[in-house]
């Protein structure tokens, strides 16, 4: 109430015309609408950060002026790729070579290195069997002497020697099938793909060669580090991965922040209504509503630090196509309103001992107390003390 009473009485001391002391006005109740006015700062509720994703340096040659409006999709930047070429056509080459040697190997030198290894088994079963074959006919023929015990001796061994020679073709055949194959297609496959990858790394690295916008919005530079000095990028610069220089406002959906002092809180709601003036453009009016408040107290540099501020978060419900980011406008939140109020002019309401009063025509020489709600320029609205149809009159002094 006491800040109530400081505020009353800085609006009555701000009435800039004094009334004719035979000045009547006959109370009645009209609509009454209170704005509290804030300044604020205009943002756009997304922004999208556009940085390199090129590996390593990269190289500006083209660049989207600034301020420029753009659609999704609309070409941002463009990075050299003379050399991302060059190292792609390299690629794709040793990329169609392992494709080729893994061809080879499946279809070709692995299915023939199995096919000879089967042949070599076969001619050597042939020969054993054959030479098998002998030794027992030579057995035969040793009862009647004639053959001697060393030729049988020495066929048998041969036999042996062919029997060796058939198990270890075997086991070649064997241990092929099932690891020399398998791993030279594996180290192929394996290569293949190192390449493949490689390749559309490579092909990837050309994509970041140009950038694209990522939605509609306004182009903004974002100052960065570039070559020993802090300034916006220019064609010619080489910027590194993930490195920051262009913002792009969604210019179509916009949010003002105020800061709302602790003892106005309660004169800003969510839902309430807003007008947005912008203070480069003061005859252009829009319409807002406050979306949020924030709940923790904050103070702002340039204030006492006794003084606590809430944030709000005002939402545009109309833009204008001169509306830039970071722009500071003025933001009238509608805090009380009513159809059915009663109201007195300002002028009529005179202060003794710190107390509202008026002076009815039916006793002009004393003062009747009264108790005042909100108030816009020109009325206060009436609580208590006053009624439709009664007649107030000017006169009276401050005291």
């Amino acid at each position: 109430m006491r800040a109530f009473a400081a505020i009353l009485l800085i609006a009555l001391a701000g009435c800039s015309r004094a009334p004719d002391a035979r000045e009547t006005h006959i109370i009645a109740t009209g609509p009454l609408a209170v704005w509290t006015v804030y300044p604020g700062k205009l943002e756009a509720r997304r922004v999208e950060t556009i940085m390199s994703k090129f590996n390593g340096s990269a190289t500006i040659i083209e660049l989207a002026p600034e301020g420029l409006p753009v659609a999704a999709g609309a070409l941002l930047v463009k990075f050299d790729s003379s050399q991302v070429e060059r190292d792609l056509l390299k690629l794709q080459r040793d990329a169609q070579l392992a494709r080729s040697d893994l061809e080879r190997l499946e279809r070709a030198e692995l299915p023939l290195e199995l096919r000879d290894l089967e042949a070599q088994r076969l001619e050597a079963q042939m020969s054993h069997e054959a030479e098998r074959q002998y030794l027992e006919d030579s057995r035969a023929l040793l009862a009647e002497e004639l053959v001697s015990e060393q030729e049988i001796e020495q066929q048998k061994l041969k036999v042996d020697q062919l029997h060796a020679q058939l198990e270890k073709l075997d086991q070649k055949i064997a241990l092929t099938r099932e690891f020399l194959h398998p791993a030279a297609l594996e180290r192929a496959r394996a290569t293949l793909a190192s390449a493949e990858q490689e390749l559309v790394l490579a092909q990837r690295q050309l994509e970041n060669c140009t950038v694209h916008a990522p939605a509609d919005g306004v182009v903004v530079y974002r100052p960065l580090h570039v070559g020993g000095e802090f300034r916006t990028a220019r064609v010619g610069d080489s910027l590194y991965r993930n490195q920051p220089f262009m913002i792009i406002p969604d210019m179509k959906d916009l949010v003002i922040e105020v800061q709302i002092p602790e003892a106005e809180l309660s004169r800003v709601e969510a839902g309430r209504e807003v007008r947005v003036t912008p203070l480069s453009y003061p005859d252009l009016k829009l319409r807002g509503r406050v979306e949020a408040v924030g709940s923790m107290a904050t103070t702002m540099m340039d204030r006492p630090g006794w003084q606590r501020y809430f944030r709000g978060v005002i939402g545009m419900q109309e833009v204008d196509a001169r509306l830039r980011s970071g722009m500071s406008v003025q933001a009238e939140i509608l805090s009380y309103a009513t159809e059915h109020a009663v109201l007195i002019p300002r002028s009529f309401v005179r202060m003794e001992n710190n107390e509202p009063t008026v002076r009815l025509a039916s006793q002009p020489a004393k003062p009747h107390p009264v108790r005042l709600g909100w108030a816009d320029l020109r009325h206060f609205e009436v609580l208590d003390g006053l009624k439709p149809g009664d007649v107030v009159v000017a006169g009276g002094s401050d005291r």
